[in-house]
């Protein structure tokens, strides 16, 4: 089932036909993503521009996620400046080339025409589109788990020069390690289905597969002794990620159905539909399916179960079953087009499917790309149709508190702020000095990256500027750590309909140390139990 006939001179024109329509689909959508990203339709969301200030103080971890995308953002900014557009090119570059890895992926296992319809049914995904844009942890690993679906087929396949698949596996899931802890599933599924497969279980007893493993979690050594220095920090925030809520059975049921009427939007309908159809029923059939099918089942409808339990258990993101879906589009573009038979499946085959789910996510496609543009043109910038709100209004609020900032030719370049990680990320973004920013809270234990730095240099008395939210004085530990603290003045940035961004500024003398301020607030906090 799965050798292909031996390859005519047709099959090879045709293969090349396909093979160069994927071609310019790839760097149409590229060219076009640039360009898009120069026009610089809306702000960084917070997590960019939270990562923005992890890549300025370069490390081997971070509070919630490893060090890759710090890396990647300091590499950009480095070589083209701290710009909006120089934070989100690597995700614009890693989104089109996770597409290139799914059409040579399909290419490989079926023909270059699966590959291209794979190919245009990822690529016309409103989540593509904001995973090129964005530059959050999805985009590259989305990239190193396309990746490493691909190479790690080209080890399996035991074919001449398989070395060479042995380190470009080992590296791409290191990478991906370095990444996301996510990326540890393409050992988990990758290694079931070595399991699975009647071809392929001889490699459970070979030493192959092992070395690959060990020297992709070799990867890790930094993050872990990063962690060991920190407390473990990294390991207690992602344990968070799966304490359940405690409602009632329905309520479980609702949130997961909340979910998955997500992932239509995020997949959008038609291609989403047939995702789970195909993925479904292949998962049924599952003991007669070929080894190319059972590959792909392994690396996507075998997680999305694991993912729609956990639904039902707690809320998740809708970027969290997002690598699983480039497997299950491979099998949808074959499956459509004749090559992977699914007799019991009420629906029938044919490639005007795959032309229906592209066409409707085109339009999806062009919707997500234009709204950004077209609210401000149609005056609904701000109203209650407009699901960017939050990402308009930094960059004005940043140059207006700057300007505060040279107004007053305060001697340090930093800052304390209180109104949280969004509005300290995006001050240090937008605030033309790019200033240093300290984050104070009121909680025990480690909340982000700024609580893992903490405060300022204890170097004697120092004067900071103090940012709050609107009209919230300076917690009292902090305040007594000052020798004396005045308002200055407050600052709004209108974004909408009774929607504004807000701050309230402080000029602090005196400052006797951050842990002055925190022995005083741990005082209080023993008071309190």
């Amino acid at each position: 089932m799965d050798t292909p006939p031996p390859a005519t001179t047709a099959d090879s024109d045709d293969s090349w036909l396909w093979t160069r329509r994927a071609i310019w689909l790839l760097s149409g959508l590229a060219l076009f993503r640039i360009l898009y990203l120069a026009l610089d339709p809306f702000d960084l969301v917070h997590d960019e521009a939270y990562y923005w200030d992890w890549s300025r103080q370069l490390d081997y971890g971070y509070f919630s996620k490893p060090p890759m995308i710090a890396w990647i953002i300091g590499l950009s900014t480095r070589l083209l400046g701290d710009t909006e557009f120089a934070v989100r090119l690597p995700a614009t570059l890693l989104g089109t080339g996770s597409l290139a890895f799914v059409f040579l992926l399909a290419r490989r296992m079926y023909d270059a025409k699966v590959g291209f319809w794979a190919l245009a049914l990822a690529a016309m995904t409103p989540g593509n589109v904001a995973m090129s844009l964005l530059m959050t942890i999805d985009s590259p690993f989305l990239f190193f788990w396309s990746a490493a679906m691909y190479c790690f087929w080209r080890l399996l396949e035991r074919g001449e020069g398989r070395w060479k698949w042995i380190v470009a596996t080992t590296i791409v899931i290191g990478l991906g390690l370095l990444t996301k802890q996510t990326m540890a599933g393409m050992l988990v599924f990758g290694g079931l289905f070595v399991l699975l497969s009647r071809e392929d279980r001889h490699e459970a007893i070979r030493p192959t597969l092992y070395l690959c493993a060990v020297g992709a979690l070799l990867f890790l050594a930094p993050v872990f002794y990063w962690n060991y220095q920190h407390d473990w920090v990294t390991l207690h925030h992602t344990s968070e990620h799966f304490q359940g809520e405690s409602v009632s059975i329905a309520r479980r049921v609702l949130i997961s159905l909340e979910f998955v009427g997500g992932l239509f939007g995020v997949i959008s309908p038609v291609t989403f539909f047939l995702f789970g159809c195909v993925t479904a029923f292949g998962l049924f059939a599952f003991p007669s399916m070929g080894r190319r099918e059972r590959y792909l089942l392994c690396l996507s409808a075998l997680p999305m179960v694991l993912v729609l339990g956990l639904s039902l258990k707690q809320r998740l993101e809708l970027n969290w079953p997002a690598p699983f879906f480039s497997a299950g589009i491979i099998l949808v573009a074959a499956w459509g087009l004749g090559r992977y038979p699914l007799p019991s499946l009420f629906l029938k085959p044919g490639e005007w499917r795959l032309r229906h789910a592209a066409t409707v996510g085109a339009l999806f496609l062009i919707a997500t790309y234009a709204m950004p543009l077209l609210l401000p043109v149609m005056g609904l910038n701000g109203s209650k149709v407009d699901v960017l709100v939050r990402l308009r209004g930094w960059e004005e609020l940043g140059d207006q508190v700057g300007t505060r900032l040279q107004d007053r030719d305060t001697p340090s370049q930093a800052m304390i702020v209180t109104a949280g990680r969004a509005v300290a990320s995006e001050l240090a973004f937008y605030m033309p000095q790019h200033p240093q920013v300290y984050l104070w809270g009121d909680n025990r234990f480690p909340l982000s990256q700024y609580d893992v730095w903490g405060g300022p240099d204890e170097t004697g008395s120092q004067d900071f500027l103090l940012v709050t939210h609107h009209g919230d004085e300076i917690p009292l530990p902090l305040r007594m750590a000052f020798e004396s603290i005045e308002p200055l003045e407050d600052v709004e940035v209108e974004v909408g309909p009774n929607r504004k961004h807000a701050v309230t500024i402080y000029q602090g003398q005196g400052f006797r140390g951050w842990s002055v301020a925190k022995s005083i607030q741990a005082d209080q906090q023993t008071l309190r139990r």
